[in-house]
């Protein structure tokens, strides 16, 4: 075994080669603009290094640790960094054949609080020089499958943080990204695997609540059996989250942002056999959430409950999918104005066997002035809508064979209350058999209208 510990003030670089089965390197620096390197090849690696003022700001620091494994033991990395710092770099590779590798960076705990002096930091600096002089950049990149405790904590009053992870192998279960608890303007950022390097049952985890504002979070996975989740929820504004899936099959993407303002989510899953949620709920307002599927056996669904002016669009391209919107209100509170559009199968014509359902109000005077609007092409889908409340719109068309047009659990699409327009087109195209489509649909109330038109070219 070896242990080496290092102190200082000034530049250090360390470089270990695995000459005995453990090799451990701790490096504590205290002060500003200092700068650590340690490299580690060999196996059962451990690297620690901390850079502090006490109870001072700490800003300018540079700190990396390169870890190459030459065998399949999993090494371990930390870089500390936390507690009043600002416009420090933290940096981890890991690459080689090890297994169960573990990295964390800490830069928490007021960081990022809007720093005035000087940038220092080196290694090439950047991230638009350190996120402009006042947050910290702290990345992670791992080769290797099964990696555990992959972690970034930037949460606790931060400010214009920016975090990255960038991971190559299976199985790696534990990824995760912390800007939290009244932490603004921050950047986090998950990739898992590429479009020539795909990767399976990899799961990524992005926390940014607690009344936290305009921080963006993105998530993209390429190939199979992925699972990505990002929060943003208790009273957090004007937040954007992304997940992007490509390339593979049973993978779950989810974005929750309750009780927030302003938000945007959208999800992007490719191929098939996916699941994409996003809810928007609990009094937020003027939300935007959207969800692209393309591939058979989908399910996407939108939870706008309790909200004023969301926006809600599913899209979906191919067969046997399935997606739910729901916008309707609870207790006192009002779902009013918000919009729903659902598209299934416009860019194949394989499209068949889909089902669309949409939910808007429960309560004639609190839910006003909602939109639903419903498009399906080819055969044997099934669109569902209730909408309850006053002036609403409903849009369905269908174009196909076979397709249906019904209420959420019974026969009837409903529209309750008064001054509520419903628009109803079915064709069944312009090749035989033409079979009839079927359109169900009640309205309850006063100055209601409906349209209905059944046709084929």
């Amino acid at each position: 075994m070896k242990n080496v510990v290092l102190t200082g003030t000034a530049m250090i670089a360390f470089a270990t080669a695995g000459l005995a089965q453990t090799n451990t390197a701790t490096l504590n620096q205290n002060g500003n603009a200092q700068t650590a390197t340690q490299l580690q090849t060999g196996s059962y690696l451990q690297s620690f290094i901390t850079q502090d003022k006490g109870t001072a700001t700490n800003y300018g620091s540079y700190a990396a640790t390169r870890q190459q494994s030459t065998g399949a033991a999993g090494n371990y990395a930390a870089v500390n960094q936390k507690d009043g710092s600002n416009s420090n770099r933290g940096y981890v590779t890991q690459v080689g054949g090890g297994t169960g590798n573990e990295a964390t960076i800490t830069q928490s705990n007021n960081s990022g609080a809007l720093a005035t002096a000087a940038v220092q930091v080196t290694g090439a600096t950047s991230a638009a020089a350190v996120i402009a002089a006042k947050g910290n950049w702290a990345g992670i990149y791992q080769q290797g499958n099964g990696n555990v405790t992959t972690y970034i904590n930037q949460s606790n009053t931060s400010y214009a943080n920016f975090g990255e992870i960038t991971q190559y192998g299976d199985n790696n279960r534990q990824t995760s990204i912390d800007q939290s608890s009244t932490s603004n303007n921050n950047t986090a950022n998950i990739f898992q695997g590429t479009a020539s390097a795909g990767v399976n049952d990899d799961r990524a985890v992005i926390v940014q609540q607690n009344f936290s504002r305009r921080n963006t979070a993105t998530v993209t996975q390429t190939a199979s059996s992925n699972d990505a989740f990002i929060t943003q929820n208790n009273s957090s504004y004007d937040n954007e989250a992304t997940v992007l899936q490509i390339g593979g099959l049973g993978s779950t993407a989810t974005i929750s942002q309750t009780n927030t303002r302003e938000s945007m989510a959208s999800v992007e899953q490719r191929r098939g056999d996916n699941e994409g949620t996003i809810t928007q709920s609990n009094g937020s307002r003027y939300e935007q959430a959207s969800i692209l599927q393309l591939g058979t056996s989908s399910q996407a669904t939108i939870n706008q409950d309790n909200d004023y002016y969301g926006v809600a669009s599913i899209t979906q391209n191919g067969s046997l999918n399935k997606a739910n919107i729901d916008q309707v209100y609870g207790g006192s509170t009002s779902g009013t104005g918000n919009t729903a559009t659902i598209t299934q199968d416009l860019l194949t014509t394989a499209g068949s066997r889909n089902v669309a359902y949409i939910k808007q109000g429960a309560g004639a005077t609190l839910s006003e002035n909602n939109t639903a609007t419903i498009t399906q092409e080819y055969s044997y889908n099934t669109a569902k809508l209730s909408q309850v409340g006053n002036g609403n719109t409903g849009t369905l068309s269908q174009r196909g064979d076979y397709n249906v047009i019904k209420g959420l659990t019974g026969d009837f699409a409903i529209q309750q209350g008064n001054d509520n327009t419903l628009t109803v087109t079915q064709n069944s195209g312009s090749s035989a058999p033409y079979v009839a489509n079927i359109a169900s649909v009640s309205q309850i109330g006063i100055g209601n209208t409906a349209t209905i038109t059944q046709s084929r070219n």
